[in-house]
């Protein structure tokens, strides 16, 4: 059983299914048990994904509404600028079973394209958390986010979209509270406001992995397989990435046939499937990719 995290509002759950679908396609003997932090989906769409999930074989929803977790002031500091979806899955550790150890969270705009076993089974070595890193895109600005988030000696700034999480040791170590605080006192300096945060209070807790692998963007991929052809190809797209991260603006779901990067096939691939379309635009052949 593999415990995966997500946390969202109904405007999110189209991609969330793409995601599922892509998910138990690459996993046929894998079995799911999904977790929804919410705060106020409707019923309606929670047993559509709900059924959803489980005609997809052995796999199970739990939708947990958190927002009664949360004391009044604590949702004003946490909702008064963004979404408290946004913050709800750095909580998993106080809202989730006290039996489980671990959680994979994901975004909803990542699709799986190879086995997810090796990540989620990583030894933490004694962190938190375990997450990518992209030191070739934060290089330029790590001066600036070291000084807005006074973490001065840090040289990584991870990204909060594929994050394995120690719940064992957050329970421990942790506090909710504390949470809360860093989010009310830093709300004025927050750019994108759960990953700052993550990045503020977590920054030397977290064993970094390879975003190529665990956290391939689409649009750093079509440079990088213009400087290096004869290594970022769609064989090793095939052979060695395990999620395709949409970040950005840039929304395959959104854009459609005006979405420009290469791996965005393979979100249309998988919607395909999930939503019995037809085929809008050409797809990769899985049988020839190079």
């Amino acid at each position: 059983m593999i415990n995966l995290l997500f946390s969202l509002d109904e405007n999110y759950i189209y991609p969330l299914k793409v995601l599922i679908q892509s998910l138990v396609e690459n996993h046929p003997d894998v079995s799911f048990r999904m977790y929804l932090l919410h705060a106020g989906m409707s019923k309606q769409k929670l047993e559509e994904l709900r059924l959803f999930v489980e005609e997809e074989g052995n796999h199970e929803l739990i939708a947990v509404y958190s927002k009664d977790f949360f004391k009044s002031s604590d949702k004003l500091a946490i909702t008064r600028y963004y979404a408290l979806e946004m913050y709800l899955w750095m909580f998993a550790p106080y809202l989730l079973p006290d039996d489980i150890d671990r959680v994979l969270y994901l975004d909803p705009d990542i699709v799986n394209v190879g086995d997810i076993r090796p990540f989620y089974n990583k030894s933490f070595n004694g962190h938190s958390f375990i997450a990518t890193n992209y030191k070739y895109k934060t290089k330029w600005v790590q001066p600036f986010n070291n000084l807005r988030l006074r973490n001065f000696e840090s040289e990584n700034y991870f990204n909060s979209g594929v994050v394995l999480m120690n719940l064992k040791k957050l329970r421990r170590v942790g506090d909710p509270d504390h949470l809360v605080e860093a989010i009310r006192e830093n709300k004025s300096i927050l750019i994108l406001p759960d990953q700052d945060i993550f990045n503020m209070l977590y920054v030397n807790d977290i064993k970094e992995e390879d975003w190529r692998i665990y956290n391939m963007n689409p649009k750093v991929y079509e440079k990088l397989k213009v400087i290096f052809p004869n290594k970022y190809n769609l064989k090793m797209i095939e052979n060695e990435v395990v999620f395709i991260h949409y970040s950005g603006k840039h929304k395959p779901w959104n854009e459609r046939d005006k979405y420009k990067y290469t791996l965005g096939d393979y979100y249309f691939d998988a919607e395909r499937r999930a939503y019995n379309l037809v085929e809008h635009k050409p797809l990769i052949n899985k049988g020839s990719r190079l």
